[in-house]
């Protein structure tokens, strides 16, 4: 028995890891909602949504730091603004994983589906965050600190400088980018990204790939704190984080064609079932 509940959480991360490749999405966008769903069919007995949440949490750490590591090797992720912003990113992380820890499970089922609403709503839309080209005023904290930078744009065939700007506002909204990572076990991208290009001003390039590293931190933060209430539950977290790996790199590597707007349309469609699904599962 123990046996097949292995392969089943394989096979949902594998799906979760397959599909966020493919989509775009963070793999914990999927994995909660469907270990939610397996959990409540009855085949994870005794695994609760608190449970389901570190698991995802510890999951983004496996896969960003896999992700990362090719970036910070073609120099693209940009180290000091990573921990720069690390810093309080990790703060958010904690209070979020804290947080968690104490509220009861309908309530992070009814968060986790508004946060759904909203990833399915960017994917129908065809939310794209991009640089508007503007005048660019020097950050004296960015200068002091060395967060400007540059790199080499292998599609574009030329190195692109940048200048980080509003540092200040940048570093006080990250820490909301790690409470949502270590209160419901995403990876945090779905606010680091527009924080770092919208409000730093960085390359979407930058600001994905530097996202990654900070992921990995808030990951890493939030997962002690799950660990140290007896969350983490090694028969779930072991398949969990082979299958998400597994299939992210297979998603990635053989499947990027199929990245399309009308793919991503239906797949949000589901999304909002899911979420729809967890809301009502929070009061009834």
């Amino acid at each position: 028995m123990q046996e097949i509940i292995i392969l089943y959480v394989i096979l949902i991360a594998f799906l979760a890891g397959f599909i966020g490749s493919i989509l775009g999405l963070g793999g914990g966008s999927i994995l909660v909602p469907f270990l939610d769903m397996l959990a409540d069919a009855g085949f994870l007995p005794g695994v609760n949504i608190h449970q389901i949440i570190a698991t995802s949490l510890v999951c983004t750490i496996a896969t960003s730091s896999t992700s990362s590591s090719i970036y910070i090797e073609k120099k693209i992720t940009n180290m000091r603004i990573g921990i720069f912003l690390g810093t309080i990113s990790i703060l958010g992380a904690f209070t979020g994983a804290t947080i968690s820890v104490m509220l009861q499970g309908n309530i992070l089922r009814f968060l986790f589906g508004i946060l759904l609403i909203f990833t399915a709503y960017n994917m129908i839309k065809g939310k794209r965050y991009t640089l508007k080209r503007k005048e660019v005023r020097e950050d004296k904290l960015a200068r002091l600190l060395g967060l400007n930078g540059e790199y080499y744009d292998e599609s574009e065939k030329k190195t692109i400088t940048y200048q980080a700007q509003n540092t200040v506002k940048g570093f006080i909204l990250t820490f909301f980018g790690g409470l949502v990572s270590g209160l419901l076990g995403i990876g945090g991208g779905v606010i680091n990204v527009p924080i770092l290009v919208l409000i730093l001003g960085l390359p979407p390039k930058v600001a994905s790939a530097t996202s990654l590293f900070i992921i990995g931190l808030n990951g890493a933060t939030g997962g002690t704190i799950y660990w140290l209430s007896g969350l983490i539950e090694p028969l779930l977290v072991a398949p969990a984080v082979l299958g998400i790996f597994i299939g992210a790199t297979t998603g990635t590597k053989f499947f990027r064609r199929l990245r399309n707007e009308t793919l991503r349309k239906i797949f949000a469609i589901f999304l909002l079932y899911v979420a729809l699904r967890m809301i009502y599962k929070a009061f009834y």
